[in-house]
């Protein structure tokens, strides 16, 4: 099960249970004790507890005393300084973002988006993601209905941002994102199985084309728990004149 190649043998029994948990067990899971693990792996108890340190180390696991080790509930890191999609952002961090579930909206009366996206009708994409299997949120997409034909019937992966550059040749340069906690209500609450009034983010952002028009605006509501947002800061210097 173990290779001898030099890497000590907790160092490869952590990347094996890591995957385990990733594929087999969810948030606040409790996975199996020392012993179990023990004879499972075929490896010592000292082996066993040194890789299990490692994963806590890595927030990955939780020992909580007389009750066993879970799985903890995983925060993303949100990088807000380049231009990206959700279900890209988690890809390159290991995470897997499912649609559960995926309403489509057209809108002809007036709302508020109409003006940021300068269109007459809107489509409004209303999907319910879970990452890793936790339901994790809520996201509403919002595009000039007469730019995306047929968007419907086609639309068939996770990533909307890469769909609209290869069917539609919409490609995003540069967005306006605004972020606010917000607590939640009843149905987003039953959606994301949290309890009524939790915290949430609250993410709002409108994105521009290479000409500067601005072709997309969405909402987006993610469990505070599971998410930290990253934002790099310069020190502008202001010559004297």
């Amino acid at each position: 099960m173990f290779n001898k190649n030099g890497i000590p043998l907790y160092v490869q029994l952590k990347s094996k249970l890591l995957k385990d948990i990733q594929n087999n067990y969810k948030a606040g899971e409790l996975i199996p004790s020392e012993l179990k693990l023990e004879k499972e792996y075929e490896v010592s108890r000292i082996t066993v507890r040194k890789a299990i340190e490692l994963l806590e180390r890595d927030n990955i696991l939780e020992r909580k005393q007389g009750s066993g080790t879970f799985v903890k509930e995983q925060k993303i890191l949100y990088d807000a300084n380049s231009i990206g999609s959700l279900t890209q952002r988690l890809e390159k961090q290991n995470h897997k973002l499912t649609t559960k579930s995926i309403e489509f909206e057209i809108i002809k009366k007036d709302h508020y988006v109409k003006e940021l996206l300068q269109c007459d009708t809107l489509l409004c994409i209303k999907r319910f993601r879970e990452m890793n299997g936790t339901p994790f949120a809520l996201m509403a997409n919002y595009l000039d209905f007469d730019k995306v034909p047929n968007l419907k019937k086609k639309f068939n992966i996770e990533s909307l941002y890469k769909f609209l550059k290869d069917e539609y040749n919409i490609e995003f340069y540069n967005a306006e994102e605004t972020v606010e906690a917000k607590d939640s209500n009843f149905e987003e609450a039953k959606k994301l199985g949290i309890r009524e009034g939790s915290s949430l983010l609250s993410l709002h952002r409108l994105s521009f084309d290479k000409e500067n028009n601005p072709v997309e605006y969405s909402d987006i509501l993610i469990k505070a728990n599971m998410y930290k947002h990253k934002i790099i800061l310069s020190n502008d210097k202001i010559s004297n004149i």
